[in-house]
């Protein structure tokens, strides 16, 4: 069973933003339109758990439960079923690491894993990392198969270029003032790089560093990735954004843009 988490778009619409290693725009389309996020939102979620880890707040050895039980909006525990589950997730009741929430949420896309995060680190965090980076496309405003947040209009959208940014804060060797601390960052680079859904990477040779997160649900289609080794000046960082395409003629597309902005990183 599929909850419907946004409108169909009625349109066939892509988006894209190329960034350098200083954040500086290489090439872009549509880049400030927001789009239905998917899971791309999740690495926002991760941006706010990895502030909280440097700060004390949350530790990553710690041992939770697991669960595919939250509290909704409405103050009402829902479950997550049908195609939001993970077959792959720890059984209810089974001890799992923070750690490794974090790292399943990225590199399989859990939506258990990720609904667990946001019940520890909260979504008025993740309005805050999107608020320090100065997004101007991005909401998050709800847990993953939360009906009564759906019902209550919540969305979770965001832009290329919030996105490119996004993934640029997550892993940039040198991010400035109010970065992620070195093992943070490596971390999110470990989840990126683990990667199982590609869409960016199955464009570049095999050779080229990548990390990535995508973003599906029916009739949307998103890629985000760090092109290189982020502690480099050749490091890039891509957003595509789709909607209106089936997921095959999606990823064939951003396949060919991947192609065309990147011709000495294809395959």
């Amino acid at each position: 069973m599929s909850i419907p988490t946004a409108p169909a778009p009625g349109e066939e619409r892509t988006a894209h933003c190329l960034l350098d290693h200083a954040g500086r725009v290489l090439d872009a389309a549509d880049a400030d339109r927001p789009f239905y996020a998917a899971s791309t939102i999740k690495l926002h979620v991760l941006l706010a758990a990895l502030r909280a880890v440097d700060a004390g707040g949350l530790d990553l050895a710690a041992r939770v439960t697991a669960t595919s039980r939250f509290r909704g909006a409405d103050g009402e525990v829902f479950a997550l079923g049908g195609d939001h589950r993970d077959a792959t997730h720890p059984p209810e009741g089974t001890p799992i690491a923070v750690r490794e929430l974090l790292v399943r949420m990225i590199d399989r896309s859990s939506n258990e894993a990720t609904d667990h995060v946001l019940s520890l680190v909260g979504l008025p965090a993740v309005a805050e990392e999107i608020a320090r980076l100065g997004l101007t496309s991005t909401r998050v405003e709800r847990m993953i198969g939360d009906a009564s947040a759906i019902a209550a209009g919540a969305t979770n959208e965001t832009s290329a270029a919030d996105l490119a940014r996004t993934i640029r804060a997550l892993v940039a060797g040198a991010p400035g003032p109010g970065g992620l601390e070195p093992r943070s960052r490596s971390l999110a680079r470990e989840a990126l790089r683990a990667q199982r859904i590609r869409v960016i990477a199955d464009a570049l040779r095999p050779d080229v560093e990548v990390g990535s997160k995508t973003g599906w649900v029916d009739d949307y289609r998103h890629d985000v990735a760090f092109l290189g080794d982020p502690d480099t000046t050749t490091v890039r960082y891509l957003a595509v954004m789709t909607a209106g395409r089936g997921q095959e003629a999606a990823d064939a597309h951003i396949g060919r843009l991947v192609r065309a902005l990147l011709p000495d990183l294809a395959r």
